[in-house]
């Protein structure tokens, strides 16, 4: 019985605590005078270089169509380019420039700053538990997801 009220309270105590994580990293990315899925998408192109457009929109979690919304307001500021692919015409390779590169590479530094802060509290140890823990729900939740589909 006690178990069954822990689960509910962890559920009640993960939704609001992610709603407090999520208001701190939005409210950090819109300093830059980006979005979260802007972010993402220079994020994602900074660490692991050209893209498809359709990987990006994967990866990202987005919508394809948003993702071409997201694509053009970055290219727009000149911080991302998109050529076709050589090897298939049908897709579109997204890439930053190098005033992309420069302007991701100074705001990340602050991002970083804005993490610690919300998690530098944290020990070591329990940073690790936290993310292993986390996967673990989350695994099991997608797991169960795929169940009811």
């Amino acid at each position: 019985m006690q178990r069954d009220k822990d689960f509910l309270k962890l559920t009640t105590v993960l939704f609001r605590t992610m709603q407090h994580v999520e208001a701190v990293i939005k409210q950090d990315i819109q300093s830059y005078q980006l979005n979260t899925s802007e972010f993402g998408a220079l994020e994602l192109l900074y660490n692991r270089g050209a893209q498809p457009m359709q990987s990006i929109a994967s990866r990202t979690l987005m919508a394809n169509s948003s993702m071409t919304y997201v694509i053009d307001k970055l290219e727009s500021r000149k911080l991302i380019y998109r050529k076709q692919d050589e090897k298939d015409k049908r897709v579109m390779i997204v890439d930053l420039t190098d005033e992309g590169r420069t302007f991701f590479e100074c705001i990340f530094e602050h991002h970083i700053i804005a993490l610690k802060n919300l998690y530098g509290h944290l020990t070591d140890e329990e940073l690790t538990l936290l993310i292993q823990t986390l996967k673990k729900v989350g695994y099991k939740a997608k797991e169960l997801q795929g169940e009811k589909s």
